[in-house]
């Protein structure tokens, strides 16, 4: 079900709808050197092109196919069976029942999110790799599907030919949303695109643009990220990966200096080590320590406190029931760790009918973004008012972080709503416990069209910072805002 709505975002870049050239580079060019990269040529029915004697293997496909699967888990099968043609069966498998794709306009800005349900196994597609010269050049001399695969069938006998299933996915370049969806998961999956295109450079870790180009949009870059040639700067603009901006058609094809390389020229794999023995055992001892630290922290602390401040609570019960009656907490429905479901509590600062008056409030909503924020929003409650402006609604969530529903410091909790507006946002912040405390309630400005991108900029950098010591600094900054005045106070249900 299309997710819309009225409060437009920031620049947010995803997967475009329709994919155009990166560097120069279609789609299909940019698949057809992925597989380069790996010693395979890809060989199309149907079009001409010079088989390549330094290829390990040939990928035979049909002309508008892109594919992905992953080579190395076949590694051992094509070496022990050394067959001539290897029919391959995709089972395009997932490990979630939907997909979701994020719709924009021509200027970028996020329309509304897509989330399309279908089973997690899909219909199979067939696709062949063979070491044959032979066999690659039948194929691509085929004038239809069919008799391409007759004349495989009658080069090689049956016993030359192996029957492998791999879990894979065939995408149709034709459909722009499938391009899109097949670029995004390249962007993910190919950390190092200059193993086999020539002129591209690494700007940051994961970011990659032409070399020589001046544009490097944004200031809030989250990596995987590949940067076409555009002729804007990007402006404040916020790019989370997996994500590829394409060119925006400003420069002359003749202008580019990149081309996919032929693959004798290939370059190695990514010279930086996946893993490297013992930095990397230390790095996930420390962030091992660093959870069960912090979260033994959040018991001790929130324990302490439930029992120092029990007499403040019921005070504070009282006063909300003689205000405004029962019920004295309210709890919403909001997104921990992973995506699981708990409910978050507070005191009631709220009409009992705040919730259904959202929607006649949103036009005087001065945040951008989900949130919504009105100062001197109405339908808050005498007593509410002074909860809200002493932060003392919020001591109910200690409850939350006993029970491991929330820590003392991370993200704000957030609905599942709310978390759809930026995918790759909702993927990070829902990497960690959510917080009482959070870098982002310390940083914000509530500058008018920045808010929702000072959002998601602070809680990366939260998550890609988290440490004990940072966590301890939070805490102290927040206790002394607290006590010398702070922002404006976000209203119950965004809070």
């Amino acid at each position: 079900m299309p997710l819309s709505t009225t409060i437009a975002p920031p620049h947010v870049t995803t997967r475009p709808s329709a994919p155009g050239r990166t560097w120069g580079l279609s789609v299909a060019e940019l698949h057809d050197a992925y597989w380069r990269a790996r010693g395979v040529q890809v060989i199309r029915r149907g079009e001409s092109v010079p088989l390549q004697r330094g290829a390990d293997a040939y990928l035979l496909i049909n002309p508008d196919q892109l594919v992905r699967f992953d080579l190395a888990s076949l590694a051992e099968r094509l070496l022990w069976h050394n067959a001539r043609v290897t029919r391959l069966r995709l089972l395009d498998e997932h490990a979630r029942p939907y997909r979701e794709r994020v719709m924009t306009d021509a200027d970028g800005n996020v329309q509304r999110i897509e989330r399309r349900y279908r089973p997690s196994f899909y219909a199979s597609y067939r696709v062949i790799l063979t070491p044959s010269r032979r066999v690659a050049r039948l194929w691509m001399q085929a004038p239809s599907r069919r008799e391409a695969w007759m004349a495989v069938r009658r080069a090689v006998t049956w016993a030359e030919v192996d029957h492998v299933r791999a879990a894979g996915a065939a995408y149709d370049r034709r459909d722009d949303a499938e391009a899109a969806e097949f670029l995004a998961r390249l962007v993910e999956t190919w950390p190092t695109p200059s193993q086999s295109i020539a002129g591209l450079e690494e700007v940051e870790r994961g970011v990659w643009r032409e070399l020589g180009s001046d544009h490097l949009p944004g200031h809030v870059r989250v990596a995987p990220l590949w940067i076409g040639n555009r002729s804007g700067s990007g402006g404040g603009d916020c790019h989370i990966g997996p994500a590829c901006i394409p060119d925006d058609g400003s420069g002359e094809p003749a202008a580019h200096t990149v081309f996919v390389r032929d693959i004798v020229d290939v370059t190695p794999g990514d010279p930086r080590p996946l893993a490297r023995p013992g930095v990397d055992e230390r790095h996930a001892r420390r962030r091992r320590t660093y959870h069960s630290t912090k979260r033994a922290l959040d018991v001790v602390v929130s324990a302490m406190l439930i029992l120092t401040c029990w007499p403040l609570l019921a005070l504070i019960a009282l006063a909300v029931w003689i205000d405004d009656g029962r019920p004295l907490f309210f709890g919403h429905i909001r997104q921990t760790r992973g995506g699981r479901l708990f409910r978050c509590w507070k005191f009631r600062t709220m009409r009992r009918d705040a919730e259904a008056q959202v929607e006649a409030l949103r036009a005087q909503n001065q945040c951008d973004g989900p949130q919504v924020f009105i100062e001197d929003d109405p339908r808050v409650t005498r007593v509410g008012r002074l909860l809200r402006k002493t932060n003392l609604d919020e001591l109910p969530q200690l409850w939350n972080v006993l029970v491991g529903h929330m820590s003392l410091v991370g993200p704000r909790p957030s609905p599942d709503g709310e978390n759809q507006f930026c995918p790759a946002w909702r993927d990070v912040r829902l990497s960690v416990r959510p917080g009482i405390a959070g870098l982002w309630q310390l940083m914000r400005r509530r500058e008018p069209g920045e808010d929702f991108q000072e959002w998601i900029k602070y809680d990366i950098e939260y998550v890609r910072r988290a440490s004990l010591w940072f966590d301890l600094r939070i805490l102290w900054r927040t206790a002394r805002m607290l006590m010398f005045g702070r922002p404006g106070h976000a209203p119950e249900h965004t809070k």
